[in-house]
């Protein structure tokens, strides 16, 4: 089946129930199919919805905001200008994703509504404060990214519902964010990931925002790095501290990838190099 509407592809779901499941990319469903991890008899193919296929900045309550449809690819995110010079945390966990095949097919609406914890693009549209609107027959709702997750591949999307587009507000001025995982091999799932955003005014840290993948059932915000952060001037020694305490704070654990000791080490010198990266995003842009 292969709706051309979202009222079309609304009407399948409810007609078939739990039976049906939605295809785009194919790159998170297909493998469980291969691995008998799930099953099914109705596949809806929702490639030719042009309400999913929404890219582009656009004024909404005034103000500005990046609207992601579901569909929009992988290699959209990696290497689209207005991606990469103006929200380049999510260039920098797109190009993390697989090979260039899993890039050029893989949707980001897919990824999110898989939920992997080790995935990569959990925690971008978590650091960005995003928000996603889900559809059913019984209306629209709006979820904040925070909401949205619930655990190991569960989100708040129901089986009758649909994840139509994530809008993304545009950042503060003097605002960076930059995102970095650990993995195996390049393109493979992460050991850890680390996303931030940094609002600075001159040297000092106005607010931040910070998650960690790879490490529980879901991406976790790292709440008392980000309060040792706010007021304080930037310098290397502060980044470390904060980096120490990140390791800390985050709960980890020992699985077939790594130690949870392994983890707090990674913590250490990658939410170094993490808050490093989005402070100097952030200085050029107050420039």
């Amino acid at each position: 089946m292969a709706p051309t509407t979202l009222d079309e592809c609304i009407q399948l779901l409810e007609q078939h129930g739990s039976q049906a499941k939605l295809i785009a990319g194919g790159q998170s469903f297909v493998p469980l199919l291969k691995l008998r991890m799930t099953d099914t008899s109705i596949v809806i193919d929702i490639n030719r919805i042009i309400e999913l296929q929404e890219f582009g900045e656009k004024n909404i309550s005034q103000k500005r905001i990046l609207r992601l449809g579901a569909l929009t690819k992988h290699k959209t995110l990696a290497t689209h200008p207005l991606v990469v010079s103006k929200y380049p945390i999510l260039s920098d966990a797109a190009k993390f994703i697989g090979d260039v095949q899993v890039r050029n097919r893989g949707t980001i609406g897919g990824s999110l509504v898989h939920a992997d914890p080790a995935a990569d693009l959990p925690v971008p549209i978590l650091v960005l404060d995003s928000t996603l609107r889900i559809v059913s027959r019984e209306g629209e709702r709006t979820v904040s990214a925070d909401d949205f997750f619930l655990g190991i591949m569960m989100t708040v999307v129901e089986q009758n519902e649909i994840l139509v587009n994530i809008d993304i507000p545009a950042p503060l001025p003097g605002t960076g964010a930059a995102y970095y995982k650990c993995c195996a091999v390049y393109g493979d799932f992460a050991i850890i990931s680390v996303g931030a955003s940094v609002t600075m005014t001159d040297d000092s840290c106005d607010s931040s925002r910070i998650y960690v993948g790879g490490v529980y059932p879901s991406p976790q915000r790292a709440v008392q790095t980000e309060a040792f952060l706010q007021g304080k001037a930037i310098t290397d020694d502060i980044l470390q501290q904060a980096a120490d305490i990140l390791a800390d704070e985050i709960p980890v654990e020992t699985d077939m990838r790594a130690t949870a000791e392994y983890r707090r080490i990674l913590l250490k010198e990658h939410g170094f190099k993490v808050l490093s990266k989005a402070i100097k995003r952030a200085k050029e842009d107050n420039i």
